[in-house]
């Protein structure tokens, strides 16, 4: 056994490391809310990161000091692996957000809802001024959907420690991403 090493550059735990990685959307999640801009829906998407990952590398990361670095080789040059550690692995959304009759001047604020949405796939009728027409989303319009998800650290504060969470920022269209069944997606938790 003399020859069995461990080397924490190379070898050390696999952090998660932001980018975009292949996913399915595996879960969905609106609600109501009372807001200081009226009534608002917010939708939490959840998503599952695709075996295609397989595919990926990504440049290896290690603790150093409570920080998140890149692990270099001995010559210096950053230690890429593959990112097949990621299949699997399910995150949230941020909240997307629907106001549902918006002020006047205020119409950009579901902006962020149209994209998100087109993105899954969701086509919103137009109206004969061309204008994006919005509908409520529902789970059997997306659950399942290819896409490619933006992952990366929130940060917040919770009893006056800074706390972090990874989340989906963003997503774009996968264009050969093929949709998963909604048993696919299903989260095979056996209790």
């Amino acid at each position: 056994m003399n020859d069995t090493v461990y080397d924490e550059k190379t070898d050390g735990p696999m952090p998660i490391v932001p980018g975009l990685y292949p996913a399915h959307v595996s879960g969905f999640d609106s609600r109501m809310l009372q807001t200081k801009f009226g009534e608002q829906q917010v939708f939490n998407i959840d998503f599952q990161v695709a075996e295609e990952v397989d595919k990926m590398k990504v440049i290896k990361h290690q603790w150093e000091d409570g920080k998140l670095i890149p692990s270099v080789d001995n010559d210096g040059e950053q230690v890429t692996i593959s990112a097949s550690f990621m299949k699997g692995k399910r995150f949230s959304s941020r909240g997307i957000w629907l106001t549902e009759n918006p002020g006047e001047g205020e119409g950009w604020r579901n902006r962020t809802y149209v994209e998100f949405f087109q993105s899954l796939g969701v086509e919103f009728p137009k109206t004969k001024d061309g204008k994006t027409e919005l509908a409520l989303v529902e789970e059997s319009d997306v659950i399942g959907q290819p896409c490619l998800a933006r992952l990366n650290k929130e940060f917040y504060t919770k009893d006056g420690e800074e706390r972090s969470v990874w989340k989906v920022f963003s997503v774009s269209q996968w264009k050969d991403g093929q949709k998963l069944s909604a048993d696919e997606v299903a989260d095979d938790v056996p209790f």
